[in-house]
């Protein structure tokens, strides 16, 4: 693999907390260091672990080669496999966000990371849906993250759909809070 061994890749997204944490277990138990970046999020907004694309469970690049073979067992990671690709998401399972599309050659690229125009795609369609939930205060944040993410040279069509989803939801957020203020600074 090229590049830095100690960038954190992400393994595999999965629509649930509980299954994110025991997978965690298991690669912690064979000596693989894992993260869950959305925990708290997963956590205290259960109700939209799906519409965020899933919880990302993440390993350090060298470990990912293991920790895909670990997922391959049978036992927990065969279940966690189950739960990303079947029933918790139509999103990419394993190490598939970056390079999810066919080049023009078809031969998939994928080498288990996130683009950093993919990245932002995600964060910009993570903060305008945080931002539905706390009534449009921040839909002016995600829409400036969303315009700066649709400017990426490296965005996927799997990041594309974030950004442009990020997009609407924060002009159609921005616009309902620019309603209500007018509506309250008439009275």
């Amino acid at each position: 693999m090229s590049g830095d061994p100690e960038e954190i890749v992400t393994l595999v997204r999965l629509g649930e907390l509980p299954a994110a944490q025991l997978l965690c277990g298991r690669l912690e138990s064979e000596g693989i260091e894992s993260f869950i970046p959305d925990e708290i999020m997963a956590a205290q907004t259960w109700h939209l672990n799906r519409a965020i694309g899933g919880i990302r469970v993440q390993v350090r690049k060298i470990d990912l080669e293991r920790a895909k073979q670990i997922l391959e067992q049978p036992g927990l990671g065969e279940e966690a496999a189950l739960a990303a690709n079947a029933e918790n998401l139509a999103e990419p399972g394993a190490g598939e966000l970056a390079g999810q599309y066919q080049g023009g050659n078809g031969v998939k690229d994928d080498d288990g990371t996130i683009s950093p125009g993919d990245r932002a795609a995600y964060r910009s369609m993570r903060v305008a849906l945080v931002s539905l939930w706390l009534l449009g205060l921040v839909h002016p944040y995600s829409l400036f993250l969303a315009v700066r993410a649709l400017g990426q040279k490296d965005l996927t069509p799997w990041g594309r759909r974030r950004a442009v989803i990020a997009l609407l939801v924060s002009v159609l957020g921005c616009a309902g809070v620019t309603l209500l203020v007018a509506r309250f600074l008439s009275l």
